[in-house]
């Protein structure tokens, strides 16, 4: 047996937006790789242990039925909901085993395509129901958006949304819970025309810090909730207005140089070019997880220094997304270290395995391949899987004041 359940399984997350467009929960996939050596006791435990009541709700989904059916037998984990597959719920045995488990207190979640949600007269049992949508459901879903009542039934949480006015309806008319995942492609080509503004809301948060006299420490992490922000702060410190002999490359060493009273002022001036889109929201923020992730794959007791430029790395990895511009005409405007442009441009140097690893665990089609992929960066599994963890665990409180662990 393994000498942990988390070298046995590959672990992934999918955000879930709620109507404000934030963080309501997290879908943490577990794909086994070693069945024969796992055991949900241990799974739902370690879990449990690093999952704090401040953190998002953690949806459960475990790809291997009898894992799963050990887990409905287990104690329940606080603020943790287990994904169960409609099929179970045709079986007169897994219904017991289901009631039984709800009763002992876990919350369950129906993962079903819209036809059978739509068959219920009233759901099995007392569940919530993820619902997936296919592209021919998203059409007549868009198609009969005006319908009163409409087709969804409140309450769901959506899955396969690619369309940012289909987000919308979903959110804002139907009353679905949530949305697991986010039309990122089609919010950014409405945008597609000219670089995205800074956040208003970042701004805001960041002007407010200041005046409450805040720490260096929470006002960066406050900043780089915004990548553009983080991106233009560089530009100005080391631009010819500040004249300064050394370039500037640390987002922390850039706000010691501009000083909180010169950061206020040059934020009041990027106000009112801002953008306040709250379909911006979970775009900026699925880039902040990613980074945040890479960061917490570096080995614990890693230098401030080399934390923060692994942060910055990933960040700026997606800034074309954002700016309309090549990654290397962005990039050779900053006096990146070769480290940072090694990771961005060329795939390679010691920051692409962070890189890699976290985008793997981040995008749902590629999950399969994360054993592999730690297996050519010389990344164990378990090392992988704590990091997301980890990262996941303080995701809601990442702008609080105090120091969060492991950052």
């Amino acid at each position: 047996m393994s000498h942990t359940v988390l070298d046995s399984i590959a672990l992934g997350y999918q955000p879930v937006w709620n109507r404000e467009r934030q963080l309501a929960a997290v879908r943490l996939r577990v794909l086994t790789t070693q069945p024969d050596a796992l055991d949900a006791a241990h799974l739902l435990k370690l879990l449990g242990s690093d999952w704090p009541a401040a953190a998002p709700v953690l949806m459960l989904s475990v790809d291997h039925l009898p894992l799963l059916r050990q887990a409905l037998d287990c104690p329940p984990v606080h603020n943790t909901w287990l994904e169960v597959p409609e099929a179970l719920f045709h079986d007169p045995g897994a219904l017991t085993q289901m009631s039984q488990a709800m009763r002992r207190g876990h919350v369950l979640l129906r993962h079903a395509p819209l036809a059978a949600v739509r068959r219920d007269v009233g759901a099995p049992l007392d569940v919530r129901s993820l619902v997936q949508l296919s592209p021919g459901d998203a059409l007549e879903l868009m198609a009969r958006r005006q319908d009163v009542p409409g087709p969804l039934q409140p309450g769901l949480l959506l899955q396969g949304v690619c369309d940012r006015q289909l987000a919308a309806h979903c959110l804002d008319d139907a009353g679905a819970w949530g949305l697991l995942g986010w039309p990122d492609d089609d919010v950014l080509h409405a945008h597609r025309h000219q670089p995205l503004a800074s956040d208003a809301g970042v701004i805001r948060q960041i002007l407010q810090a200041i005046d409450d006299e805040t720490s260096l420490e929470h006002l960066e992490r406050l900043v780089r909730q915004d990548p553009v922000l983080v991106y233009r702060l560089l530009l100005l410190v080391n631009s010819a207005a500040y004249g300064l002999r050394r370039e500037i490359d640390s987002l922390r060493h850039a706000l010691m140089m501009i000083g909180f009273t010169a950061l206020a002022r040059w934020l009041h001036e990027q106000l009112p070019g801002s953008q306040s889109e709250p379909d911006l929201h979970p775009v900026r923020y699925a880039m902040v997880m990613r980074s945040r992730l890479a960061q917490h794959l570096l080995e614990s007791g890693s230098e401030d220094n080399l934390r923060a430029e692994v942060y910055t790395t990933a960040l700026f990895a997606q800034l074309d997304r954002f700016m309309s511009q090549p990654l290397a005409d962005l990039l050779k405007r900053l006096p990146m270290s070769a480290r940072v442009l090694d990771a961005i441009l060329r795939q390679d140097g010691p920051y692409h395995p962070l890189l890699d690893v976290a985008r793997v665990q981040g995008e749902p089609e590629a999950l399969h391949r994360l054993p592999a992929v730690c297996a050519d960066h010389g990344i164990s599994l378990e090392h992988a899987n704590r990091a997301l963890i980890r990262m996941l665990a303080t995701s809601r409180d990442y702008t609080g004041k105090r120091s969060m662990r492991g950052l």
